[in-house]
């Protein structure tokens, strides 16, 4: 069994002539990683390793998270669309995985992933800091295939009360 903690990072701050890639978490972005990594933690769904853009915004989202596990920064997830964050997947070797990147492909690549989507008004979406923990019945993550995952939970900052 193989469990994929799916988040987008946390709003970023628009201000400034930064590039995209450079644009860190703002205040909210910061209460919401915070927000999400108390709940993976009271939930036990901590992974053992992750997988993050390397954007500002998503390394500061995993830094917010709290989280004490190894990760690697990907410069192939920033922006990536749903076929390289597949690919990039299929390399990991850990049980309980954080991948942490962008919308749109975050959002294509969870209505790809599960075989049976969940009911929830903005899961389609995919806000940011939404988290999809995803379930998987695998050995390997190189055999993963698409519309082969099992809904756990999909959960929002909003849902924590984080707004």
């Amino acid at each position: 069994m193989k469990t994929l903690v799916l988040m987008r990072h946390a709003k970023s701050n628009w201000s400034g002539d930064l590039s995209d890639f450079d644009r860190p978490l703002n205040s909210r972005g910061i209460s919401s990683a915070r927000a999400l990594g108390n709940w993976l933690r009271s939930n036990d769904l901590l992974p053992d390793f992750a997988l993050v853009s390397a954007a500002k915004r998503t390394v500061e989202t995993f830094d917010e998270l709290k989280i004490n596990c190894p990760f690697e920064k990907k410069k192939k997830l920033y922006l990536a669309p749903s076929e390289e964050i597949f690919h990039q997947l299929r390399q990991v070797n850990a049980n309980r995985l954080l991948l942490i990147c962008h919308n749109p492909g975050i959002s294509e690549f969870s209505q790809e992933i599960l075989s049976q989507l969940p009911i929830h008004p903005q899961f389609e979406s995919f806000p940011t800091c939404s988290t999809c923990i995803i379930d998987f019945d695998l050995t390997d993550w190189s055999s993963l295939k698409f519309e082969s995952g099992k809904i756990r939970k999909f959960m929002t900052p909003r849902d924590l009360g984080v707004s």
